[in-house]
């Protein structure tokens, strides 16, 4: 009798045009789940490893594996152009330095030391505490 192991397939989606990752165990009629992405399946499978205690079959894993590090390197390109495409290249003449091109915040004025004592001064007169000699 064949040891129990944990399989992952591809499947067909019968609702849509893509494929599905089916995440299963050897020797039983159906599959334990259905996943939209190899990242999810993996996750899934080591889920199962760790609450059955089987485990996973090295074909599954390598197909896995080289779908994710292919899902990762086409996402690495899709990002490359769209971060050229948004940076318009300006001749360097042309470009200000960020310091100058960002506004400096405004500052509230601050009253002086000197006119602060005065009106602490006049404020203690009028109240008779202050006497001169």
């Amino acid at each position: 009798m064949e040891a129990k192991v944990i399989i992952v397939s591809v499947v067909k989606s019968n609702k849509s045009e893509n494929n599905v990752w089916a995440v299963g165990i050897t020797g039983e009629e159906q599959e334990q789940a259905y996943c939209k992405s190899a990242w999810k399946a993996m996750k899934f499978a080591f889920l199962l490893k760790k609450q059955t205690g089987l485990y996973i079959e090295d074909d599954s894993l390598k197909m896995l594996s080289e779908e994710i590090a292919r899902q990762k390197a086409a996402a690495a390109e899709a990002e490359q152009p769209a971060e050229q495409e948004a940076q318009p290249e300006v001749p360097a003449e042309v470009q200000q330095p960020e310091a100058e091109a960002k506004p400096k915040k405004a500052r509230k004025p601050r009253a002086k030391k000197a006119q602060v004592e005065q009106l602490a001064v006049q404020a203690a007169e009028s109240a008779g505490l202050i006497a001169f000699m």
